[in-house]
């Protein structure tokens, strides 16, 4: 915004510097001149301003890991509730806008993508291409991803521990804050490992838990069966079960509880994107800066340009 707004104010003195014939007077040239670099020393200025509001300009570590198992593939009953997705799609409907806004944050960032059933796998290892990390949330991530049914939290969690002790070692400080975005339904069907253990190391690797949980608790959600046509049959019976019980409880458990290191979000909540955008702590656009600074900077750039427009 603010580059934009000095070539605007540089047009405009040109335009102003030709009708009166500056250029034809060293004086005035001279004073147009010094006049325009105070101008984009502010520019700079602010700009610089933008990554002091965030702290540093060393990047943010977020590694996502997406439940896909068929749970994920779930939704309501579609003759009441035709406009839900699954809970897979809720999911990737706060992750794709939630890249987005990382993508254009005044803070550099590194996303890695990993899925997990009963098992986990790294899809994408860390990368600072965004587009790349929003192509695999909206096309690769999907129920059918991995072969080996049920879903295992606990192994989600160990599977991610190897990424960040994979960074190197100018990434592992402090300065480099680092995240895990779990999104699960939270309803285990297969018993893995235990969650603490991988919870204890990614504490000590400063890793904060951001538990994004899917799934509704006020309706009765199942796999969808169609007909050739597309017309919906009913749900189909999983291990004796029709209907899926998500379970927000284990997922507020795994980032920390309510007074936590870490932070409980639900796909459901109306600002979803921005709640885990102020956890992190990024400003989005081309960065923002405090209301006392941006009065200071615009008032000295009213000053030059009055004394300029005194002068010509």
């Amino acid at each position: 915004m603010f580059l934009a707004f000095a070539f605007l104010v540089l047009a405009a003195v040109v335009a102003v510097g030709i009708r009166e014939r500056v250029w034809d007077n060293p004086r005035r040239y001279l004073s147009v001149s010094a006049l325009l670099v105070g101008m984009l020393v502010l520019v700079v200025h602010a700009r610089q301003a933008t990554i002091d509001a965030d702290g540093s300009d060393a990047p943010v570590l977020l590694a996502i890991s997406a439940d896909v198992s068929l749970s994920m593939g779930t939704i309501p009953e579609p003759a009441t509730h035709g406009e839900t997705g699954t809970r897979l799609e809720r999911a990737q409907a706060v992750l794709l806008p939630l890249l987005a806004n990382l993508a254009s944050a005044a803070r550099p960032a590194m996303v890695a993508v990993s899925a997990f059933t009963a098992r986990a796998e790294t899809i994408l290892a860390w990368d600072d291409d965004l587009s790349l990390a929003e192509e695999i949330v909206e096309f690769v991530l999907t129920t059918g991803l991995l072969t080996e049914a049920g879903s295992d939290l606990g192994g989600a969690l160990a599977g991610v521990v190897p990424l960040f002790e994979s960074l190197p070692e100018a990434y592992r400080g402090e300065g480099h804050p680092k995240y895990l975005l779990l999104v699960s339904d939270g309803e285990q069907t297969a018993s893995g490992e235990p969650a603490e253990p991988a919870l204890a190391k990614l504490a000590e690797l400063g890793v904060r838990v951001i538990a994004l949980h899917v799934g509704r608790t006020d309706v009765e959600e199942g796999l969808p069966v169609y007909d050739e046509s597309g017309e919906f049959l009913g749900f189909e019976e999983v291990s004796g079960q029709i209907f899926s019980t998500p379970n927000p409880e284990i997922m507020r458990s795994l980032a920390g509880g309510d007074g936590g290191a870490g932070l409980f979000v639900q796909v459901a909540d109306r600002d979803a994107v921005g709640t885990i955008i102020d956890f992190i702590g990024l400003k989005t656009g081309e960065g923002r800066i405090d209301g006392t600074r941006l009065a200071a900077i615009l008032m000295l750039w009213a000053g030059l340009l009055f004394l300029l427009l005194r002068r010509l």
